[in-house]
């Protein structure tokens, strides 16, 4: 197996001084570059989204989905200390388990960043159109072609983002520094306002409402009545007089703070896990920091912490504001305040909205180009993408590939497709990080480093089982979940029981390993597993291509396998 050492990493880095990132990052930069991309679309947009699949609470979704994150995050702020280079999970992925491993999450990192920036893209593109009024020209933010709906002005917004990333990453990261603070008071502004609007029977109320009779609920709309009668299942009035306003795939009781049930909040936690997408880009930043053994850890731990902060606030404060099946998927915050009454602050909102995803699709471009410029460095992909512009030095083609390539991306397809694609690469990449720091602390000797795999692998398929049996309990007998779990906790204390390599007292390091690495991978592959069939099927089909273009290209002018470093690991 092809793999570096951390030593071997290290002194690459160091010894390539021209050619280099330039170090212009501050810790601000940091936290500010990691908010800003983990705050937008989840707040401004996929909180809709989440709702509709776990009522009221999803803000346990919210719950659930930052103590995975944080699991992970704990992980990737140990690397980061450990190995300060901008490759993030692709890097630290090399040195645990080798290089197609590597490959292999560098290419699904590719499915994060730049399908990331066009879900956000295209978020940005509908509350643009919605902020412009009712004279702006509906074709620009979407189109029927007849196959699907095309977004012109998503492509606009993902190149002129493009451009002002090329401009430099201080300049680009004083932009973003003002207006991450714009955006951040704009979300603190909605839960303040918000809360004075609250009603507490939204939180309880069940989601059966009468539609046949001519006058109109005090606490639903006509225009959203109209909507619901416009559904199929509107035929049901003929006999019960009461229309199912929940969501097709909600499986609860349908009233009450939980009305989809334990199944809803999992598979709520599952559409809104795109909204942590951004904490783990931080690490991307490591060679444009003075101080990254200091600054990256930091600055994931504390973007992950507002983030989930403001997420549970702000899911709290618009379920209580309007019944949540009457909620709008495709702009929740605005319409919430419309539904309350608060229609000049509908449009405050709207304009924080724009800004917002603005600004995260900016962040969401950021960080692919310098995996791209990692693994071409590392020889697994072209040499054209270790091109740094002259003045700024940011990585010129691959800036403008990962650009167009998502403006293309955000043309073509609807948030909703996007974000399923998002949720299982960026899985699989914190899975294998988590996984990593186990390897890290164990492989030392007497511990094989097989035995090591093998174990974790084995936690990882029963997890996997396990998962799959808990996602369908009603026909799964209860012994079979309990012999399952006893067989998942095996491998988790044996491993607990191994010796651990001394860790650094002066870096960040993960606390009580292997019990927040593994729960991590627990939660990751849960998560995973909770996902569509279609979005196995779409990462099969990814993973198809990137396996090929390694073989075809990667393998054979990689650096390591063609012993051009000069340090190299002999113990293969």
């Amino acid at each position: 197996v092809r793999r570096k050492t951390v030593e071997h990493v290290m002194a690459e880095v160091e010894k390539t001084e021209e050619g280099a990132l330039k170090k212009c990052l501050s810790r601000w930069d940091v936290i500010a570059y990691g908010v800003s991309s983990t705050v937008g679309a989840g707040i401004f947009v996929i909180t809709g989204t989440g709702a509709l699949a776990a009522g009221p609470a999803v803000v346990v979704s919210f719950l659930v989905a930052t103590f995975c994150c944080l699991c992970s995050a704990f992980c990737y702020a140990e690397f980061a200390a450990r190995v300060p280079v901008s490759g993030s999970a692709y890097t630290f992925t090399y040195v645990c388990l080798g290089e197609f491993a590597a490959w292999f999450v560098g290419w699904n990192l590719t499915l994060e960043y730049a399908i990331s920036a066009a879900a956000v893209a295209r978020g940005w593109s509908s509350n643009f159109a919605k902020l412009m009024g009712s004279h702006f020209p509906d074709w620009l933010n979407t189109y029927d072609v007849g196959f699907t709906d095309v977004s012109p002005l998503s492509l606009i917004i993902c190149l002129l983002c493009t451009a002002a990333l090329l401009v430099g990453a201080k300049e680009s990261a004083t932009l973003n520094k003002i207006v991450t603070v714009m955006n951040v008071s704009c979300i603190l502004f909605i839960i303040i306002l918000g809360s004075t609007k609250l009603d507490s029977a939204n939180w309880s109320q069940d989601a059966y409402v009468d539609i046949c009779t001519n006058s109109t609920p005090g606490n639903i709309s006509r225009p959203a009545l109209l909507a619901l009668m416009e559904s199929p299942r509107a035929a049901a009035c003929n006999t019960t007089h009461r229309f199912n306003a929940a969501p097709t795939d909600c499986e609860g009781s349908h009233s009450g703070f939980v009305p989809c049930g334990f199944n809803g909040i999992l598979l709520g936690a599952v559409k809104i896990f795109f909204s942590f997408i951004g904490f783990d880009s931080v690490t991307t930043l490591a060679e444009e920091v003075p101080n990254p053994r200091r600054d990256i850890p930091f600055g994931v731990i504390v973007t992950l912490t507002i983030a989930g902060s403001l997420y549970v606030g702000t899911s709290l404060v618009l379920t209580g504001m309007q019944p949540w099946y009457l909620l709008d998927s495709n702009t929740p915050l605005s319409s919430a305040f419309n539904y309350a009454g608060f229609d000049w602050a509908a449009t405050v909102i709207t304009v924080c909205t724009v800004t917002g995803l603005s600004v995260t699709t900016l962040c969401s471009l950021f960080g692919q180009p310098r995996i791209f410029y990692r693994m071409a460095k590392d020889g697994l992909l072209f040499p054209i993408f270790a091109q740094l512009t002259r003045k700024s030095q940011v990585p010129l083609w691959g800036t403008l590939f990962s650009g167009i390539v998502a403006g293309l991306i955000a043309f073509f397809l609807d948030i909703n497709i996007l974000a399923d694609m998002i949720s299982m690469g960026t899985l699989l990449a914190f899975t294998t990080v988590c996984g990593g720091i186990v390897i890290l602390r164990v492989e030392s000797p007497p511990h094989a480093p097989s035995r090591v795999l093998v174990t974790l692998g084995t936690f990882a398929v029963l997890t996997c089982a396990l998962s799959f049996s808990l996602r369908f309990v009603d026909s799964v007998p209860l012994p079979i979940i309990i012999i399952l779990a006893v067989f998942t906790l095996a491998p988790a204390v044996y491993l607990g029981f191994l010796n651990q390599s001394p860790v650094n007292p002066q870096l960040y390091s993960v606390p009580w390993v292997p019990i927040f690495p593994l729960m991590g991978i627990f939660f990751n592959v849960y998560l995973i597993c909770s996902n569509t069939a279609l979005s196995f099927y779409r990462l099969l089909v990814w993973t198809a291509i990137g396996v090929s273009l390694y073989f075809v290209y990667g393998r054979s002018h990689s650096k390591l396998g063609n012993h051009t470093y000069a340090l190299l690991n002999h113990s293969e």
